[in-house]
C-alpha cells in the first residue's frame, strides 16, 4: 500500500523513541512526536514507527523452472487475430474474410484503429512449454509499520 495515495510523505522515523518510551497510549505518543519534530501545523507529512522491519528478496534467481515435457507430435493451427493498435484483443477468426467481418462489426464498439495478424496456435496438449514459479529467499518478509501524520 502506497502512502502517497493518502497524501502523506514520511519525513521522520520515530522508532527509537517508541522503543525507549514503550508508550501505553499511542495517540499521546504520536501527538508528542509531531510536536517535538515541529510537524503539528504541517500538512501532508507523517512519521513512521517500525514494528517489524521487512527484508527484501536477495536471491539472484528467485524462481523455480518447471519444464513441461509432452509426448506426441505438435499440431499448429493458423488463426487471424484482430487487435487494436493499443494491443487490446478484439477477436479471432479462421479465415481472413471472417476476420474482416468481425473487425468491421467490432469497430462500432471499440472505435479504434485495428490490425489483423496471422498467428499460429498449438493444440491444448502442447501449449504449455514451461512454468516459472516465484520463490523468494527464506528470510524475505513484509514489514509492519505504523504511520501517523497530518
Amino acid at each position: 500500500m502506497a502512502i502517497s495515495q493518502y497524501g502523506l510523505t514520511i519525513v521522520k522515523n520515530v522508532t527509537p523513541s517508541f522503543k525507549k518510551l514503550d508508550p501505553k497510549d499511542f495517540d499521546v505518543f504520536a501527538q508528542e512526536m509531531l510536536e517535538k519534530n515541529k510537524l503539528t501545523d504541517a500538512t501532508g507529512v507523517a512519521c513512521v514507527v517500525v514494528k517489524e522491519p521487512g527484508s527484501a528478496d536477495t536471491r539472484e534467481r528467485p524462481y523455480e523452472y518447471i519444464n513441461n515435457v509432452v509426448d506426441g507430435t505438435l499440431s499448429k493451427k493458423r488463426v487471424f487475430e484482430i487487435r487494436t493498435v493499443d494491443n487490446e484483443y478484439v477477436a479471432d477468426a479462421e479465415t481472413k474474410g471472417e476476420a474482416a467481418r468481425k473487425a468491421k462489426n467490432a469497430m462500432k464498439d471499440f472505435k479504434k484503429d485495428m490490425t489483423c495478424k496471422q498467428v499460429y496456435r498449438v493444440d491444448k496438449d502442447h501449449e504449455l512449454a514451461f512454468t516459472l514459479k516465484y520463490v523468494p529467499s527464506a528470510n524475505t518478509k513484509l514489514g509492519t509499520y505504523i504511520i501517523f501524520g497530518n
